[in-house]
């Protein structure tokens, strides 16, 4: 993973779609490419990738205030599509957790694409301290943390900034 121009992209794509996507019923929204799907998660993940020191484009400033215009004007469906959102990354991460439990050797290499997903569980529960999921995402923390050991950052150095290990020490870890 590094900030790129497939950021930005996903950053402007999402942007110009963010209003049709929340008065939607699907929660993973299909953008064009190779792009990765929108979801509240995913736009808030690469927000925080894009505000990289010294690395953010002039344009950011200009696409988080449209973001953050979208969102107060639909806040309600935000908050229901992130609610939604995490329900289902939740699972995912326990089905990877229990997955990897179950076969080690087999799920070893996918921890670092698994740890976007809780990286991206970790800024939305930042919105939202109260979920429901929380008591569950802590029980799977203390089960992921009996499984790892301290490593090096999983994603480009230059990330580090915005990503500080005391929030999100899993990407600071092998398993």
């Amino acid at each position: 993973m590094s900030v790129d121009e497939m950021d930005l992209r996903f950053l402007r794509e999402s942007v110009s779609q963010l209003q049709d996507y929340l008065l939607s019923n699907e929660l993973y929204w299909p953008l064009s490419g190779s792009l990765p799907r929108l979801t509240p998660g995913s736009l808030l993940l690469e927000l925080k990738r894009l505000q990289t020191a010294g690395l953010a484009p002039a344009e950011l400033p200009g696409l988080q205030r449209q973001v953050e215009a979208i969102r107060a004007k639909w806040r309600t469906a935000w908050e229901k599509k992130a609610a939604r959102e995490v329900t289902n990354r939740t699972r995912l991460w326990s089905q990877f957790l229990s997955d990897f439990a179950h076969d080690p050797e087999k799920n070893l290499d996918s921890y670092r694409s698994e740890a976007r997903g809780r990286a991206i569980l970790q800024l939305l529960l930042a919105e939202q301290p109260d979920s429901p999921e929380k008591s569950a995402i802590v029980d799977l923390d203390i089960l992921l943390k009996s499984r790892v050991k301290p490593g090096r950052f999983l994603w480009e150095p230059e990330l580090q900034s915005v990503f500080p290990q005391t929030d999100f020490w899993f990407l600071y870890a092998t398993l």
